[in-house]
């Protein structure tokens, strides 16, 4: 067993499990099974052993290595990460956070349909919070595996209307208020 075999508290079948899982998450219980030499219920209860310690997820999102979207990586040097990343929480744009240590202490995930979009959210949703002193915008030009991100498409769900129609050009819930208001 190697060290982070140990950590993980898991053993090689449970390694050639994830690995079987990892190049086709719809194989089935009883397909693993005999790749193993395991009964399904053996895989079934080891499958959800490694799900219950976090060790094995399922997300449905966006395959960045497929799609016409532009993703961005935005460093951010802020006083309080968790303020910034509420910020963001709802945000459609919105793909992830991580708070880091070094020079940049958050780091960002946006994704757009266009460069100028994720420009704009940068300048007139990031740059003006209260504490942040430095942020680094760089595009991702193509992922080398696929990139799999959960994406949000709700764009009725912003955490702050008010917050995000004053400052984000291009927020989708701006543009509903703004057409609202030339309407009447």
């Amino acid at each position: 067993m190697t060290n982070i075999d140990q950590k993980l508290g898991i053993d090689d079948r449970d390694k050639t499990i994830l690995d079987i899982i990892g190049n086709n998450p719809q194989i089935s219980q009883k397909e693993i099974g005999e790749r193993v030499k395991l009964s399904q219920p053996s895989v079934g209860a080891r499958i959800q052993k490694l799900k219950e310690k976090g060790i094995l997820s399922v997300i449905s999102g966006v395959n960045f290595k497929k799609v016409d979207l532009f993703l961005a990586k935005v460093d951010v040097t802020a006083n309080d990460t968790d303020t910034v990343l509420m910020s963001f929480d709802k945000c459609p744009f919105f793909i992830n956070g991580l708070v880091l240590s070094g020079t940049y202490n958050l780091s960002i995930f946006l994704a757009a349909p266009s460069i100028g979009e994720l420009e704009e959210v940068v300048n007139y949703h990031l740059r003006p919070l209260e504490g942040v002193k430095s942020v680094r915008m760089d595009i991702v030009i193509k992922p080398i595996k696929d990139f799999v991100l959960p994406v949000s498409f709700d764009v009725n769900n912003c955490n702050d209307k008010k917050v995000f129609t004053q400052k984000c050009k291009v927020c989708p819930v701006r543009a509903k208020v703004f057409n609202k208001t030339s309407q009447t």
